[in-house]
C-alpha cells in the first residue's frame, strides 16, 4: 500500500544525480564516476541500484527494480509498496493554442531533488528529444527546457553532465 509522503528538505545543499534512461547513461556514469546522491528515473535504475530513489510516476515498475533497497515513489495511489508524492502536472506549451499537461519520471525526479534541498542537479543519460522520437510524445524537451529554467530562477543550479573531451585515441583529455 503507498504512503503518502511529503518530501522533507533531506539533501539540503547537496548536489543531486538526477539519472534519465538515455543511451549516454552508461558512458556518463563511468566518466563521471558514481555520484554522491543520486535519484534514477524508473528504467535508469538498471545502471544505478545504487541510488538513493527510485522514481516511477505510474508504478510500473521495471524488472530490474526487483531488489532495489532505496526509497521508492510513485505518483499514484495504489496498492504498491512506495511512497506516494503528490506531483503536479507540468503545463507545456507547445505553441500558439497548444499547451499540454503531462507527467513524466525525470521531470518528477527534478521536483523531488528541488523540493529535497539540493543546491544543484546534475542530469545523467538525459537525452529529451530521443524520447519524443521513440516515444511519439512530445513535450519533453520544452518541459525539461521550462522547469530548468523555473528552478534556477529560485537559485537551484541545472546542468546536464558533460563527459571530457577525448583525444583522438579515444582518452579523456582533462585540461
Amino acid at each position: 500500500m503507498t504512503t503518502p509522503y511529503s518530501i522533507p528538505r533531506m539533501w539540503d545543499g547537496e548536489t543531486i544525480a538526477i539519472l534519465g534512461n538515455g543511451p549516454t547513461l552508461q558512458a556518463e556514469l563511468a566518466a563521471g564516476a558514481r555520484p554522491g546522491r543520486a535519484i534514477a528515473a524508473n528504467r535508469a535504475v538498471a545502471h544505478a541500484p545504487w541510488a538513493d530513489m527510485l522514481v516511477s510516476i505510474d508504478g510500473n515498475w521495471p524488472a530490474e527494480a526487483e531488489h532495489f533497497e532505496g526509497m521508492r515513489v510513485v505518483g499514484i495511489e495504489s496498492d504498491l509498496d512506495a511512497l506516494y508524492v503528490h506531483l503536479p502536472h507540468e503545463v507545456v506549451t507547445l505553441g500558439p493554442g497548444h499547451v499540454i499537461h503531462m507527467r513524466n519520471n525525470l521531470l518528477s525526479a527534478m521536483r523531488m531533488a528541488a523540493a529535497a534541498g539540493a543546491a544543484k542537479i546534475v542530469l545523467y543519460g538525459v537525452d529529451p528529444e530521443r524520447y519524443e522520437d521513440i516515444h511519439s510524445f512530445p513535450g519533453v524537451a520544452i518541459g525539461l527546457a521550462a522547469l530548468t529554467a523555473e528552478l534556477q530562477a529560485a537559485g537551484v543550479q541545472v546542468e546536464h553532465f558533460a563527459a571530457p573531451p577525448k583525444n583522438k585515441k579515444g582518452a579523456a583529455c582533462l585540461a
